[in-house]
């Protein structure tokens, strides 16, 4: 009985750790709905990788944070949101996260589809597509 301080410990963390990542996750999802949603450029920008997979009805290509921010700050602009609805959610085989949801704007819905990656501690959207709804 003299290890079940240690037993009860390592158990705790087990079960725990991987639960933190994923608070750590939702934060960051909860952020980039709440920026695409708003029309934040800025915001929305900050969780980008460095170069980003980024598909527009106006423009599709790999872009830097900044030439992103640019492109969104004027697809927002053109169709001011009026808030961002998550349809679906999961997980790819590659250990992506990925949501799915439906953009309100002034202009008509959009479907936007953004992909969430872990680099070191961190999660950040390596892929964001704005399709017209259908």
């Amino acid at each position: 009985m003299r290890y079940a301080p240690l037993t009860s410990l390592f158990l705790l963390l087990f079960f725990a750790l991987p639960f933190s990542g994923l608070k750590a996750q939702t934060g960051v999802k909860d952020q980039v709905v709440s920026a695409i949603g708003s029309g934040n450029a800025a915001a929305l920008a900050k969780h980008f990788v460095a170069n980003v997979d980024m598909a527009l009805p106006s423009a599709s290509d790999y872009y830097s944070k900044a030439q992103a921010e640019q492109i969104l700050r004027k697809f927002f602009e053109e169709h001011r949101p009026k808030g961002l609805t998550i349809v679906h959610e999961g997980t790819n085989q590659g250990g992506d996260s990925y949501y799915i949801g439906n953009l309100a704007t002034a202009n008509g819905d959009f479907r936007v589809t953004f992909f969430l990656k872990k680099n070191g501690d961190v999660f950040q959207v390596k892929q964001l597509r704005m399709e017209a709804g259908r």
